[in-house]
């Protein structure tokens, strides 16, 4: 009898959606199933949101951190926290949530996990239409019970290329014990692992303990990563390149020592992750990580408790599964006025209240093929011209002009090959850039004003960044992101010509003077 339940099912949404109703159909289904869930048909529910995953367009999700339960809240945190409610219906007013993260911090100094904070959680699955299986939770360093024995543990374990032994490991979990009790209480299932992936039918999550090494006030930095087991949880991602693949942890990869950062990224760019979704820091952040190879945003929840240092913030994503574009959109507490708002993200690409996503790994490569692409040179020259008339006219800029061999630039930059080879391809552009700035058309101002673009970009990511090729994407990528809207050109394209330009700059010693 359940299987036709579900064979019948699967027939009705699939002839609905031929005809623009999938999307009723399939609320109506998660509906369903949640019903059932409550009443143990887990086994149904399971295969209906396999299927159901399969026909989606969209995937959405909600996400929620430090959201600090004490157990004693004063009037401004249950006033906001009573308001996520209603927010989340206005929000999700009919849209499929596929799944919600809470990325660590649940309690207050490993605080009271009480009903409270269970009816919250259920609340927030209950409004998304998410079952528990869709619940996504990592602890944070307030899920930690802190005491001596770990402190004494813990300063002998940070360092570089530490090895865990099976007793080490058992004893820091110890720590996790309420979090634990608590975890199988919302999930129903036991928290046996650091590193975990939950595959679904389009995308997948790899959820990380980064709290594991954490506890003490000098976490940042400091925290180790138990790489045997990390390892052999995330490989299992490598046979899923053409799924989504979202990391979850508490705490910023910068949190963890540099031996071990260099680690994570390298695996996440080998195993198929497109973005780390955070928190811990109580503040709405995004940033992007190219030393592995590629592009791995991480985009960082706020904080879920009112105080005087947070930014209350959550977080609603959405992605085209076809594009594999979409955006992120912060939500942001104003404590005064007591109601939510768009914002909540630090940042020149947050202005407009969205941060979009465009998954690097599904988008066709711009980076392989510089080597052998032809650049259209009237077009470049037009392309010269239209960006010295909407180009903003930058104050000069202070740099070192002390000549030096370009190759020896790509060498003290710490760049590898593939950028020797992208400057040769592309230096033959130069001439038409020499042309334009000698023209007698421009102004002394408006000759300047395309190299003290470049070269403010140039000084912003300096310190930001590890080595010569994630400066130059850093740069064309803000560039880009300063521009993409003043020309029509296609987005590689316009790339390839701000990669020009930065090389162009290269070349003629406004940047890159310095030795990494």
């Amino acid at each position: 009898m359940k299987k036709k339940i579900i064979s019948d099912w699967q027939g009705e949404v699939k002839n609905v959606s031929a005809d623009g109703y999938g999307d009723k159909i399939n609320r109506i289904l998660r509906r369903i199933c949640l019903k059932m869930y409550s009443k143990g048909e887990k086994n149904i529910i399971m295969k209906t949101e396999c299927f159901w995953e399969g026909t989606m367009d969209k995937l959405r999700w909600i996400h929620l951190s430090d959201i600090h339960f004490s157990g004693d809240e004063d009037y401004e945190v249950t006033r906001m926290r009573d308001s996520i409610a209603d927010k989340l219906k206005e929000l999700i007013d009919g849209k499929i949530i596929n799944f919600v993260v809470v990325s660590g911090d649940l309690v207050y100094r490993n605080g009271s996990y009480d009903a409270k904070l269970k009816n919250f959680i259920e609340s927030v699955e209950h409004i998304c239409n998410v079952s528990s299986d869709n619940l996504f939770i990592v602890p944070g360093n307030h899920d930690i019970k802190r005491n001596q024995a770990r402190t004494v543990l813990l300063d002998g374990i940070r360092k570089e290329n530490f090895k865990f032994e099976k007793d080490t490991v058992e004893q820091l979990e110890k720590d996790f014990k309420k979090y634990k009790n608590f975890f199988k209480k919302v999930k129903l299932q036991d928290e046996d692992y650091l590193y975990k992936v939950e595959k679904r039918e389009e995308y997948n999550v790899f959820l990380m303990n980064t709290a594991f090494t954490a506890g003490t006030d000098q976490d940042e930095g400091k925290l180790v990563l138990e790489k045997n087991l990390f390892y052999d949880a995330i490989k299992q991602l490598k046979d899923q390149e053409c799924s989504i693949n979202i990391a979850v942890g508490h705490h910023p990869i910068a949190c963890f020592l540099k031996e071990n950062q260099e680690k994570i990224w390298n695996n996440f760019n080998d195993y198929n992750i497109d973005f780390y979704l955070c928190g811990h820091q109580h503040k709405g952040a995004y940033s992007y990580d190219l030393n592995a190879g590629r592009v791995i945003p991480t985009y960082q929840c706020g904080s879920g408790r009112v105080d005087d240092y947070a930014t209350v913030t959550f977080l609603m994503g959405e992605l085209d599964m076809n594009t594999k574009k979409g955006k992120i959109t912060p939500y942001k507490w104003l404590v005064n006025e007591e109601c939510w708002t768009i914002g909540g993200i630090d940042g020149r690409r947050a202005v407009s209240g969205e941060l979009e996503i465009t998954l690097e790994r599904f988008q066709k490569s711009t980076v392989s093929s510089f080597e052998d692409e032809e650049v259209n040179e009237d077009e470049f020259r037009r392309f010269m011209m239209e960006f010295h008339e909407k180009s903003k006219y930058f104050d000069n800029e202070e740099t070192n002009i002390d000549p030096k061999d370009v190759f020896e630039k790509f060498s003290n930059m710490k760049c590898n090959k593939s950028v020797e080879k992208h400057y040769h391809s592309l230096c033959r552009y130069f001439p038409i850039i020499d042309e334009i700035m000698e023209s007698t058309l421009l102004t002394p101002i408006e000759r300047e004003s395309i190299p003290n673009i470049i070269i403010s970009e140039y000084n912003k990511v300096l310190g930001k960044a590890d080595n010569g090729n994630e400066i130059i994407e850093l740069i064309v990528e803000n560039i880009f992101q300063l521009y993409k809207d003043e020309f029509n050109y296609s987005n590689s394209i316009l790339k390839t010509y701000f990669k020009i330009l930065v090389y162009w700059s290269i070349y003629e010693c406004d940047i890159f003077n310095e030795k990494i």
